[in-house]
């Protein structure tokens, strides 16, 4: 998967390259970076460090990887001011990175967010700048990047209010239609719902489901849509738009050898989450989105929260494949791509 968010240690993750956020001095600035000295030992990495001489923001320094990765990439990020907007420095400081990482010929890397420890950038900022950057960096790249959080940096700030108020009142309505155990103590003057469906337990003890439509389609509009498969259809809409696959593979976030698979495949069949990611790729609108869902065999539901937030970002023309999975990653939702 290109582009990964995720709560952890960096110095756990299994990849080429690691990165640590660091100050001119090349000390480490967050708890992130002080965990890989933890790991490998502070006078191990001080000794490769000598070499350098202090460096200014955006620039970097390689030491090996010892018994971690690779290589350890020691950056110097910029200290947060907010009469200045240094959001520029923080995207050269992982461009900066990012460049490296393929000159070194890596196939993976992992960050931390960059400058949001003792550098003081508020956090969700910092996830923002990294999430665009990165993002912008491996449309154009073979590189799979991990964004490793602390449990502390994951923001709870609300990015967009209506989408906010749309989940939490299809969470409200789910709690409220779950089903409910009622003690009556005798049946007159308690009525239950209209739709509701009685089952008689002991004594007075009843239970009452209130039934909900279903959502999706019915088995005539599934049948309609099957005659050309999903493939096919993915393949048609990339030749009507004028897309390369590898323009589609990398805004979907998917794998090149899992988009082969649709390429040489008519029967592939794709997880729902490969199918959303192809629809944001396409730039489809909500019920293109909904035909091409129907070619798997899925839909959106209005109670689901990953499904809320598709619906939402692409009424709104959010297409950005990351924005969207930091969107995900904020409600504790699985991410889109090659998971």
């Amino acid at each position: 998967m290109p582009l990964e968010i995720i709560v952890g240690n960096i110095a756990d993750q299994k990849t080429d390259i690691i990165v640590s956020s660091s100050n001119n001095k090349l000390l480490a600035t967050s708890d992130n970076s002080l965990a890989i000295l933890e790991k490998i030992g502070k006078h191990r990495i001080e000794k490769e460090l000598k070499n350098y001489q202090k460096l200014e923001i955006t620039e970097m320094a390689v030491t090996s990887g010892f018994n971690l990765c690779k290589y350890i990439i020691h950056v110097v990020g910029p200290i947060y001011d907010e009469n200045i907007n240094n959001k520029s420095l923080l995207t050269d400081a992982y461009n900066n990175v990012l460049n490296k990482a393929i000159e070194l010929e890596a196939e993976s890397i992992s960050f931390p967010i960059i400058s949001a420890g003792a550098n003081n950038f508020p956090g969700p900022l910092a996830l923002d700048v990294a999430v665009k950057t990165i993002g912008n960096f491996v449309e154009k790249h073979d590189l799979d990047v991990k964004l490793v959080l602390l449990p502390e940096e994951k923001s709870k700030k609300i990015k967009y209010p209506e989408l906010h108020r749309l989940i939490k009142r299809s969470k409200l309505e789910a709690f409220l239609h779950k089903p409910k155990i009622v003690r009556l103590e005798q049946m007159t003057g308690k009525q239950l719902p209209e739709d509701a469906e009685v089952e008689k337990k002991t004594g007075y003890e009843y239970s009452y489901y209130a039934p909900c439509s279903a959502d999706g389609y019915d088995l005539d509009d599934i049948l309609d849509n099957m005659d050309i498969s999903f493939s096919k259809t993915v393949l048609n809409l990339i030749d009507e738009k004028g897309y390369k696959d590898s323009e589609v593979y990398k805004r979907a976030n998917l794998d090149r050898r899992l988009f082969s698979k649709l390429r040489s495949s008519d029967n592939y069949q794709p997880s729902k989450s490969t199918a959303i990611a192809l629809a944001f790729a396409l730039r489809l609108s909500v019920p293109q989105t909904d035909d091409l869902l129907l070619k798997a065999g899925y839909s959106l539901s209005k109670s689901n929260v990953t499904d809320m937030i598709v619906e939402y970002c692409l009424n709104n023309e959010i297409y950005n494949i990351y924005e969207v999975n930091e969107l995900l990653f904020r409600y504790d939702q699985k991410q889109l791509g090659s998971i």
